[in-house]
């Protein structure tokens, strides 16, 4: 009966958490948008980002996409979360209209009393500042599976990813597994998880941490843990690309597969590291992440790490996907491959 108690009592606080996350206060449906050819829309702004501005009638089943540059005017009464290319991010009410004197767009972010004024162009991400936590939940979920009937082979692959958008900072992280094997031979596994939280401290330089977990069968690894804290700089915000570098000491936790002369190990170790992605025609997306992960107990073994993913839209929320991957070490502390290489296609759907 106890255990029972705890149990309903444990979902009853499951239960009261998600409707408190799912509570967000009303979104007003008189924004107004003007495209430069006259036509005028009243409905919701949704949000801005990779240069599209989504927006929603009430007599529209589904938001309209429509191109930054090609909207003249924009008003909303309510509070949004604006990025500038700058780095700068405000939680203002906003107005775009032609500034008084000229032809060029005046972008109007109304904090109180004080007003601060920017080009359209310079506007690179508006969501909404009164939304819930799974509002500003971002991620997708794709597998792949291939067989060739020749000599039985066949490989899977699994990969859950989510990113938490706050005001000035991002929280994300990702999970993949690949599985490959064959009917009558040696099967390999690939488990990965990565997690990063970055925090903005002035308009491109920002701080934080990494974790990076590996169990790789090719290289012999049961488990590798790495932990980093960094600093970085954006170099590149646009609208459709970023580019960020930092760097930063972490240490790395690794055993290895027990018939190894060294199966546990514990080593210091610096990072480098390069975030790009970019957003084109639409419809295709690529992210990469570069890590150089020098060691400052080995002297000279360096890791490296790469991933790098090209995804299509095929249809609304649903994409094809090449993932490229690179594991390597330069002097491995077991007698075990230096690189872990591989390539994946999958199908996957994104929210």
């Amino acid at each position: 009966m106890e255990v029972r108690s705890r149990v309903s009592r444990a979902l009853m606080l499951i239960l009261t958490l998600v409707a408190l996350s799912s509570t967000s206060t009303a979104k007003s449906v008189d924004d107004m948008v003007v495209l430069n050819n006259g036509d005028r829309m009243t409905g919701e702004i949704k949000s801005l980002e990779h240069g599209e501005l989504k927006f929603k009638s009430s007599y529209m089943l589904d938001p309209v996409v429509l191109n930054w540059p090609s909207v003249a005017r924009l008003e909303s009464k309510d509070n949004y979360i604006i990025v500038l290319a700058s780095g700068r991010v405000l939680t203002a009410r906003i107005q775009l209209d032609a500034a008084a004197g000229t032809n060029e767009r005046s972008f109007v972010m109304r904090v109180g009393t004080d007003s601060v004024g920017v080009k359209q162009t310079e506007v690179i991400k508006i969501r909404l500042a009164e939304q819930n936590f799974w509002s500003q939940l971002n991620g997708s979920i794709d597998y792949g599976f291939s067989y060739t009937s020749g000599n039985s082979q066949y490989q899977t692959q699994l990969t859950v990813s989510t990113i938490y958008n706050g005001h000035g900072y991002v929280a994300g992280g990702d999970v993949s597994s690949v599985f490959s094997g064959q009917s009558q031979g040696a099967s390999t596994r690939r488990n990965t998880f990565n997690g990063k939280y970055w925090k903005l401290f002035t308009e491109r330089w920002f701080y934080g941490g990494l974790v990076e977990v590996l169990s790789s069968d090719q290289q012999s690894l049961d488990l590798r843990t790495a932990l980093a804290g960094a600093v970085g700089r954006t170099m590149v915000q646009t609208s459709r690309t970023s580019l960020s570098v930092f760097g930063g000491i972490g240490v790395a936790r690794e055993r290895y597969s027990s018939d190894q002369p060294q199966p546990r190990t514990t080593t210091a170790e610096s990072l480098v590291g390069l975030d790009f992605s970019t957003f084109r025609f639409r419809s295709l997306d690529i992210n990469s992440r570069f890590l150089v992960w020098p060691s400052l107990t080995e002297p000279g073994r360096v890791r490296m790490g790469l991933n790098s993913n090209f995804r299509v839209e095929l249809v609304k929320d649903l994409f094809w996907n090449l993932n490229l991957y690179e594991n390597f070490d330069s002097h491995p502390l077991v007698n075990a491959k230096r690189n872990d290489l591989g390539i994946t296609t999958s199908f996957g759907w994104k929210f």
